[in-house]
């Protein structure tokens, strides 16, 4: 995804719904991290920082740092108290025990870059370390997610028209913003891409340790799936 359509959406997330699930989500997370020793955590894609702001409260002495590709959600974490930064993961130097990617960051890549970003991510992942993600199923881009969706809040009107056809979820979306007594109008695009559990399984470098469904929204079908991988 383009850093502008990051940066749109940023300003749009809250009209979506998204944290109106988010701690549900996370407490899958904080469930499987409990088992789990570390000392260190990057959150890539960690967005306005609610997730890592949870993670301090429950892990004060742990090193934690979130990056993200939009300044806007950076500098909105960076307000809450978050360390977080605007860098891409190959300008990261230090090692981490865990990295998490919560809300579907991975189906934003597709298979080429997937496989690069593996291969980066391998480089700042100690051994012996864990990938901690979750991704939409197909249910949750080909029915859950396709349609039109209308918000008005009076200073923000955004239209989003979304479509999956073959493994692709695309999503249009147009935002007016008030300005004084004008608008401004902001056009983006986001895809995602469906990926399944044979491609995880085949992963140099990585060994696929455990696959969760969920059903966040509580439909008639799982529409995410956490993964959990190993550097090995």
């Amino acid at each position: 995804m383009k850093n502008e359509a990051l940066d749109i959406y940023a300003k749009i997330e809250d009209l979506l719904g998204v944290k109106d699930v988010a701690p549900k989500l996370y407490s899958y997370y904080f469930f499987i991290l409990e088992d789990l020793h570390f000392n260190s955590l990057l959150d890539i894609g960690c967005g306005s920082g609610d997730f890592l702001r949870s993670l301090a409260m429950q892990y004060p002495q742990r090193n934690l740092m979130g990056i993200d590709r939009s300044q806007v959600m950076v500098e909105s974490a960076q307000a809450k108290g978050v360390n977080a930064v605007n860098v891409e993961l190959d300008s990261i130097e230090e090692q981490f025990d865990i990295a998490t990617a919560t809300f579907d960051m991975v189906n934003y890549l597709n298979q080429d870059e997937l496989l690069d970003f593996f291969e980066t991510l391998a480089q700042v992942i100690l051994k012996g370390g864990y990938f901690i993600f979750d991704i939409n199923s197909e249910y949750g881009l080909s029915e859950l997610a396709v349609g039109s969706f209308i918000e008005d809040d009076g200073d923000r009107f955004i239209a989003i028209e979304s479509f999956y056809e073959d493994g692709i979820y695309d999503s249009e979306f147009t935002l007016f913003e008030k300005c004084d007594s004008l608008y401004k109008k902001s056009i983006g695009n986001i895809k995602q891409y469906l990926h399944n559990e044979s491609f995880f399984n085949q992963l140099d470098g990585w060994k696929l340790k455990k696959r969760l469904p969920i059903k966040l929204y509580d439909m008639q079908d799982y529409d995410k799936e956490i993964y959990i991988l190993e550097r090995v």
